[in-house]
This record gives structure tokens, C-alpha cells and sequence, in this order.
């Protein structure tokens, strides 16, 4: 474990010969990097504890809503990591290794390790904010020093990712929408609206309940 934490502190310091060791031995990385998405997804969890119980959810539909939050930061992550690979590989016109990229896109949720802050009222909101930034920051310092390019490369590839995920959710907010609110209102157990930009955000769903024809 300390390997990991020296590993986390030099994530979230930028550390240059660390995003340049993740091309030349991803291997080496890839349990650490792990390791960090799980502590990112467990903070973020209790991050949601805390909005969850405000709206009157625990027991199971606490744990299955905990768990949605977690697999929906996962597959975010994923999702930008592979938008990231294909416009990288098509500008470049040849393939990018795809293993120190997922790495990269790994590391990038260490700053979420403090996710369990946006609990915080008044406060938690903003700091979430940070974490965010922080986290794209990463990604793109990461994809610069690991595939050495230029730093506004990086940030063209990675700022394409991010414009391709939000056209996506205007093209496909409809259903985005259906699925998100459907599958949210299993977990929780109560009628929930979810949107697409909720999703594609990476901020903490904040349940909101649909209105029924006994509360109007």
C-alpha cells in the first residue's frame, strides 16, 4: 500500500517521469492505478451517503444507489479514455497504445479520492468542481508526457473527448434520460428524474423526485 499512496502523491502532483513511466512499463502502473480508481470510487460512495439519506434512502436501495454512482464514474471514465484514443489515433493516423492511456485515465480519478468532502453543505458542490478540473488536468499533462506530445496536443485530443461526450449527449438525451431515470428509480426505490448531462458529468446524482398526481 505504500507503493500506492507514493504512487497517488505523485499523481496528483503532476509528476512528469511518473506519466513518461506509464509508456515505457504500463504493467509496472497498472495495479497502483487500479487501486487508486477503487479509493476514488469508495470516497465518492460516501460522498453520496450523505445527499442520499437527505432524500429519505438507506438499506439496500442505499447500497444499490452507492454502487450505480461507482459503476457510472467507471464507465465515464472509460467511455473519455476511448473517445481520447480515437481522435488521438485518427489526427495521428496510427493507433496509440491503449494500455498506458487507460492507465493515464485511471490515475485521473486520484483526485476524486476526496470526493468524500463534497458532502460538505454549501461548500461541497465547489470543492467537487475542483476535483473535477484537477482530474482533466491529469489527464491531459498525463497523455502529454506518456506519449510525448506537445501540451496543447494533448489538450486538443482530450478537449475533443470532452466536446464528443457532450454532443453525444444531446444526440442521444432521450433515451440518456429514460435509462438513467429508470434504472436510478430501481436502485433507489423512488420515482427519480435523471438526465443526460447528470450522467456525463461525473458530479454526484442528486435525486429528484418526479411528481406524482397525489402531491399536485
Amino acid at each position: 500500500m505504500a507503493e500506492v499512496w507514493l504512487v497517488l502523491k505523485r499523481v496528483l502532483g503532476l509528476d512528469p517521469a511518473l506519466f513518461a513511466s506509464v509508456y515505457t512499463d504500463p504493467g509496472a502502473l497498472l495495479v497502483p492505478a487500479l487501486v487508486i480508481a477503487f479509493v476514488a470510487a469508495a470516497s465518492t460512495m460516501l460522498g453520496h451517503v450523505a445527499i442520499l439519506k437527505l432524500n429519505h434512502i438507506g438499506g439496500l436501495r442505499l447500497l444499490s444507489a452507492l454502487v450505480l454512482s461507482a459503476v457510472v464514474m467507471a464507465v465515464l471514465q472509460v467511455v473519455e479514455v476511448a473517445v481520447t484514443w480515437v481522435v488521438a489515433s485518427v489526427v495521428l493516423r496510427e493507433p496509440l497504445p491503449l494500455l498506458p492511456l487507460l492507465i493515464v485515465g485511471l490515475f485521473s480519478t486520484a483526485p476524486l479520492a476526496l470526493n468524500f468532502l463534497t458532502a460538505i453543505p454549501h461548500f461541497g458542490l465547489m470543492l467537487g468542481r475542483v476535483w473535477q478540473a484537477w482530474s482533466y488536468l491529469i489527464v491531459v499533462v498525463g497523455v502529454a508526457h506518456a506519449f510525448q506530445l506537445k501540451f496543447w496536443w494533448a489538450l486538443g485530443f482530450t478537449l475533443a473527448g470532452w466536446v464528443a461526450m457532450q454532443l453525444l449527449a444531446r444526440l442521444m438525451h432521450r433515451p440518456l434520460n429514460w435509462v438513467g431515470s429508470r434504472i436510478w428509480t430501481l436502485a433507489t426505490g423512488r420515482p427519480t428524474m435523471v438526465t443526460a448531462q447528470d450522467i456525463l458529468s461525473g458530479a454526484p446524482i442528486v435525486p429528484v423526485v418526479q411528481r406524482t398526481e397525489g402531491h399536485r
